[in-house]
């Protein structure tokens, strides 16, 4: 299993939210170059940008920080908000990026836009997001609620030929409340896909848990900012 730091990037700064609200956010710092930065150097093998307000608009808003980012580092980034185009996917594989992440792109899927992104970039380049609150993913940047759960959503999209899933549960993100560990399982067990778990992660408990299960990857956001677990131990235990 491989623990992946995050960086939310929001009005170019690094941001984290609690449970997906915008008006309870947290700025942990001011320059996110610096941020990346100090995760490589503590020895993270892979980084997950998000552009929040890309995906709360529906544009790419913060490439020009998050094209720095790129450029002032060696590690490896897989990146998400307000991928709505093939364009906005093939921008950011230019610069090397090792995934893009597809959220509300994905759910609606207009014009076949999945099966096209696959087809044109290879399902290894795409990841699809599955962001729940109380049962029901939610869409543009967390704030419209959809009728379909993870499970409906996972299945139709592999139908479409989507093999990576990232899986948030909204409502322990930036709680330190723990991970939803039954939803989890139900996932894991249904399901032959690349599970990426994001949400709620505080302890090293939740880790094991997750290691236990077969679990890929793991996104950690505040756990990692405001000490709850130390990067220095993590990221040398799980490197994948």
């Amino acid at each position: 299993m491989l623990v992946i730091p995050a960086i939310d990037i929001y009005k170019n700064k690094c941001v984290r939210l609690y449970k997906g609200d915008y008006k309870q956010s947290t700025i942990y710092s001011e320059n996110p170059i610096e941020v990346m930065q100090n995760w490589e150097f503590l020895g993270a093998k892979l980084i997950h940008i998000v552009d929040l307000e890309g995906a709360k608009l529906g544009k790419t808003i913060s490439k020009n920080i998050i094209k720095k980012m790129i450029n002032d580092s060696n590690v490896k980034i897989q990146i998400g908000g307000g991928v709505r185009t093939l364009d906005t996917i093939e921008y950011y594989l230019s610069f090397g990026i090792k995934k893009v992440i597809l959220g509300t792109a994905a759910i609606k899927d207009e014009n076949n836009f999945v099966s096209k992104a696959i087809k044109k970039y290879g399902f290894e380049k795409i990841a699809v997001s599955l962001d729940t609150s109380k049962g029901k993913v939610k869409t543009q940047g967390w704030t419209k609620k959809t009728n379909s759960t993870a499970e409906d959503l996972i299945k139709i999209l592999m139908k479409k030929g989507v093999k990576n899933f990232i899986y948030t549960d909204i409502e322990k993100d930036g709680t330190f409340q723990g991970i939803s560990i039954n939803d989890i399982k139900k996932i894991r067990n249904k399901f032959n896909i690349n599970l990426t778990i994001a949400g709620g992660i505080s302890s090293e408990s939740d880790l094991q848990s997750l290691d236990k299960l077969g679990i890929e990857n793991v996104i950690i956001g505040k756990a990692l900012y405001e000490n709850k677990l130390n990067p220095n131990t993590i990221f040398k235990k799980y490197k994948g």
